[in-house]
């Protein structure tokens, strides 16, 4: 029988094999998207050192593959050398992938033109739930950025969370989208009525499109709802509130954030803690051996 060393030794690829997942190539993760590979559900490609070189060679055969996946609910493209014009081939892919519900574009080199053609793709996009475009290198997006971005909310009602940094002092008008979205994601959920929030000519979501997001909501990230970073005027950065859950908070979300940092600051702080009682005085030494608490009288005492 082999010994406890040998045995360990057998036992060590397969451990390994069991906690290490080898990445993706990019060449590796467009066949597989293009074969819409069931088994691939989140494509991880960050930091890819292919993309970051050929970034626009691989690119529009990536988004081509992801044209046509019905699979795949996250992609991940952290710093990968992306460009406006790799945005604007990734957003003709999104325009008609309502099966993806993450797209992470963090720390590429998308401005406000590729911001543009992503929201222009959320027009008629009814899967992608949650979009990271922060740390763009060389670019702010500002009031262009923001007014397409309210544009598309004019039609796009499961958008949920985007993670940026936005310089715009009317970013209120797209928070108050936002809590739309999810104000109609919660009333999914719960199977409530939502047709009041719909915008004038958009229709319900259909029932298959309702199962989707149910099964793609672990793809989106556990913090709050909302996570916009917004610049004020004195340069410092603030971020929004996650959305209010009642009706009447959403009629007024559209408070700017600033107004609603004042307030906070404004609020009476709470009274001080009282201090705690100090603790119980120790009991007194146990007599000596032999007093029996009364002193002798002077009488006996004198011989």
């Amino acid at each position: 029988s082999p010994s406890p060393l040998q045995a360990a030794d057998f036992r060590l690829p397969t451990l390994l094999a069991m906690k290490i997942q080898v990445k993706l190539t990019a060449t590796a993760a467009i066949e597989r998207l293009k074969a819409d590979d069931p088994e691939l559900v989140s494509c991880d490609l960050s930091n890819n050192a292919v993309l970051q070189m050929k970034a626009s060679d691989m690119i529009p055969r990536l988004a081509d593959a992801l044209a046509g996946n019905s699979h795949c609910r996250e992609l991940n493209l952290t710093a990968c050398n992306l460009d406006d014009a790799c945005c604007e081939k990734l957003a003709a892919a999104l325009a008609g992938n309502h099966h993806l519900a993450s797209l992470v574009l963090e720390g590429n080199r998308c401005g406000n033109e590729g911001a543009t053609h992503i929201a222009s793709a959320l027009r008629t996009n009814r899967g992608l739930m949650m979009l990271n475009l922060l740390n763009q290198k060389g670019s702010r997006f500002g009031d262009s950025t923001l007014a397409a971005f309210t544009g598309a909310f004019d039609s796009n009602i499961t958008l949920l969370k985007i993670i940026w940094r936005l310089e715009s002092r009317q970013s209120f008008r797209l928070n108050k989208l936002l809590v739309r979205n999810n104000e109609i994601d919660r009333r999914l959920a719960s199977g409530r009525d939502y047709s009041d929030l719909l915008p004038e000519g958009v229709a319900p979501l259909a029932p298959a499109l309702v199962t989707r997001r149910s099964t793609a909501s672990s793809f989106i990230s556990p913090r709050a709802h909302l996570l916009q970073r917004t610049s004020s005027a004195d340069g410092a950065d603030k971020a929004a509130p996650p959305p209010p859950s009642s009706g009447a908070a959403i009629a007024s979300a559209g408070v700017s954030v600033r107004e609603r940092v004042a307030a906070r600051q404004e609020a009476p702080s709470p009274p001080p803690r009282a201090p705690p009682p100090p603790p119980p005085a120790p009991p007194p030494p146990p007599p000596p051996e032999g007093y029996t608490g009364v002193f002798p009288s002077s009488s006996s005492a004198r011989p």
